[in-house]
């Protein structure tokens, strides 16, 4: 490939070293050669890059130092210019997005911060998604466009040498960075932070290093911080030494007969220890510190410790691991789902049969090398699966299946857990039938893979996934949310599962009996690890969260660098929700501008919470007629808010929301509202400082109230309580 001569003679150069992306980049300025203005390019006069602020990536790539535009060259069409898609004018890092109305909006970015509170190194990673339709780019840009994307972009922290301990870094990501005009990486849209302990297996052989990527940044404290991106057909392996979590930047929402529009306020999160266990993490959003953390904050060594205590107690004894050096334990659902999964027999792992593939699960007894070369290869549970199975063959009737291969032992099934397990495999198994009967006839139904059959293994793994019978069709065919049994809807029985079984070492039969425990994982996760994250995928415990921030924050063990050292829980917090005053109904009109909360007794020098300390900024441009109060460390508290009139309202909560007593059919209950709310402590003043002609309105109208409700759209409702205090319309509007 024959490049053009861009080193004229009279133009002299000076090479200075950049950091972009994280990269260091060494960059040739041109000066003196004027130009620079006359793009696209030519090959006449000065080159475009002449001016300064442009990097070269390589031979055959230019930058402007903010990533909106490059030039590539291109065999057979010469220097080819590019500029991004929604580029934010020059600011790093900004993306002007289109709002519902069509106008301008700059998207700042966000960051990730990583804390390494633990006494030995760890190694970070961040993974982006690949998506047949870009919703978040649709959504930004105002377009029914599918702009796929194509590529998992992994990106690593000091790849090969990690974070070492008591170090931080934090990344900042745009909305997204443009590659070309074809090739770009979305980084809010469900991307994966990967905290591991060892730096093994977190890279594959034919990842495509990508170098410099414009407007991506980051920053160490006590480490340098340097990115390596990636792109790749592969995301991070499943058995590496890691603890996955997710997140999602913002959401796009969808609009009937039009483009959909793009809401980036929320920072939305969850620790993936549905799927497996194996480090304590700690999320929670950045600027933001009334929301308590998600997940772990033991320490490492802690943590570790109460694993190993798991592996050798009863309910826990011969629970699968992952065929790792370490201890990873899947969840519930992948005991069943991953059994029989193997890896290359090039594989370096430690427990390798002889001449066969080596497990993806394995038992404690084989990596501790007790096992001979056959259980090597077919030993991938003990004795705590093997009572689940004992379990379900003890409790409920299989018909004519021969499940002798399955259940080792009778247990004796008390009444309640016989029925309950009896409706729950009922419900699976009309679920089942109602698939097998529209699985020639629907079209959703591709018929690419044998339809399969319900039998004591298929059963359970959909029963401990929560997942419907689809296999060979779309995903969203034949939900669970539209099985019924007499009655019984999916509401009702989710309930029942939840509670009555996940949870069943809480039931006054359990005692202690291992043998009739329905998931001893659950009890793993919530109680011997303290953790506020799923156990199961329909957990009501705190799962998927979002909220308000700017970025996230997240911390390996210990509570170090979190803006609230507290773990988030629903019970112990509040939401504050106003009505929308009829002249902005339906617009994106803000209403508050900031708010604060402060709890009695524990402000230095303020005991009293007599300073007006809102801290919270809510966005200029979007109508939000609320805030979360997720975690506070005592009660009573004193909120204020400020609403974009600059009229400041005060009122007090005594006391933490009391739990409601649901009845069966009630969704809502109302605490007494004089042992939380003083009215004579509300008070809403003018910009002038004034009271309010309407202040004993506003707080006249409070409204306390606890509701069960979903989790997300996705799930169905009851899962969890929240508590509400509503109030009328914000003044003056």
């Amino acid at each position: 490939m024959r490049l053009p001569d861009v080193g004229t003679p009279h133009c002299r150069s000076r090479a200075r070293v950049l950091r972009i992306g994280g990269a260091l980049v060494l960059a040739f300025t041109l000066a003196a050669c004027g130009g620079g203005n006359d793009r696209p390019w030519t090959g006449e006069g000065a080159v475009p890059w002449s001016a300064s602020g442009w990097v070269q990536l390589s031979d055959t790539e230019w930058m402007a130092e903010n990533g909106t535009e490059g030039y590539r060259w291109v065999e057979g069409q010469g220097w080819t210019h590019w500029r991004a898609l929604g580029s934010g004018g020059g600011d790093p890092g900004v993306v002007v997005c289109k709002d519902r109305a069509g106008n301008d909006m700059p998207v700042n970015p966000k960051t990730i911060t990583i804390h390494n509170n633990s006494d030995e190194p760890i190694y970070p990673a961040i993974a982006t998604s690949m998506n047949e339709v870009n919703e978040w780019l649709q959504g930004c840009l105002r377009t029914t466009e599918p702009h796929p994307t194509q590529f998992i972009y992994k990106t690593y922290v000091n790849e090969g040498q990690g974070l070492p301990p008591h170090s931080s870094v934090q990344l900042t990501l745009p909305l997204m960075s443009q590659l070309d005009p074809q090739r770009y990486i979305t980084w809010w849209n469900g991307g994966r932070v990967i905290l591991a302990d060892k730096p093994d297996r977190l890279r594959n052989p034919d990842d495509q290093d990508m170098g410099a990527v414009g407007g991506v940044g980051c920053e160490g404290q006590n480490t340098p911080c340097t990115l390596s991106i990636y792109q790749s057909k592969e995301g991070i392996p499943e058995n590496s030494y890691a603890q996955l979590s997710e997140y999602t930047f913002g959401d796009s929402i969808p609009v009937d007969g039009q483009a959909r529009w793009f809401k980036p306020e929320n920072v939305g999160y969850n620790i993936s220890y549905v799927d497996h266990v194996y480090m304590p993490v700690a999320i929670g959003p950045k600027n933001n510190p009334y929301i308590g953390y998600s997940g772990s904050a033991q320490s490492l060594s802690l943590f570790r410790q109460k694993i190993d205590a798991f592996l050798n107690s009863p309910a826990g004894s011969g629970w699968p691991l992952f065929n790792l050096d370490g201890r990873k334990l899947p969840g519930g659902y992948n005991i069943f789902a991953m059994r029989s999964g193997t890896l290359s027999p090039n594989e370096d792992v430690p427990v390798k049969p002889a001449g066969g593939f080596p497990p993806v699960l394995t038992v404690l007894r084989c990596l501790q090398n007790q096992c001979t070369d056959q259980e090597k290869k077919s030993l991938h549970f003990g004795d705590a699966v093997q009572n689940m199975q004992n379990l379900w063959g003890s409790c409920v009737s299989w018909g004519s299946e021969d499940i002798t291969p399955h259940v080792t032992q009778t247990i004796v099934c008390p009444s309640e857990l016989k029925n309950d397990m009896g409706l729950i495999k009922q419900f699976f198994e009309q679920n089942y039938n109602d698939y097998s009967r529209n699985y020639d006839t629907d079209p959703a139904c591709s018929k690419a893979q044998k339809k399969i059959e319900f039998n004591f293994l298929s059963a359970l793994s959909h029963i401990y996934g929560w997942v419907q019978f689809n296999e060979g069709c779309s995903a969203a065919t034949n939900k669970l949310a539209a099985t019924t049994i007499p009655g019984w809807d999916h509401h009702k029985i989710q309930q029942l599962y939840i509670n009555d079984l996940q949870y069943n070492h809480h039931q006054p039969y359990f005692h202690g009996d291992a043998q009739l425990a329905f998931n001893p994982y659950v009890k793993l996760i919530h109680e011997d690890l303290q953790m506020n994250a799923y156990a199961f995928s329909v957990d009501d415990a705190i799962g998927f969260m979002s909220e308000l921030g700017d970025g996230l924050i997240f911390t390996v063990g210990g509570t170090q660098g979190l803006e609230n050292p507290d773990q988030f829980n629903y019970a112990g917090g509040f939401q504050v929700t106003m009505g929308v005053p009829s002249s902005v109904a339906n617009t994106d009109t803000a209403l508050i501008r900031k708010y604060g909360v402060c709890a009695f007794g524990r402000e230095a020098g303020d005991s009293q919470c007599a300073q007006d300390k809102q801290d919270v900024f809510m966005p200029e441009y979007r109508q939000i007629p609320g805030f979360r109060v997720g975690t506070v460390p005592s009660y009573p508290v004193k909120v204020r808010f400020t609403d974009m009139h600059d009229n400041v309202y005060t009122f007090e909560v005594k006391a933490r929301f009391p739990l409601c007593n649901f009845s069966q059919n009630e969704d809502t209950c109302y605490p007494d509202k004089t042992q939380l709310f003083d009215a004579s402590a509300c008070k809403v003043v003018d910009k002038n400082g004034a009271t309010h002609a309407k202040s004993n309105d506003w707080c006249g109208s409070a409204d306390l109230h606890e509701k069960r409700e979903a989790r997300d759209n996705n799930s169905s409702g009851g899962q969890i309580t929240r508590n509400y205090i509503a109030f009328a319309p914000p003044m003056d509007f």
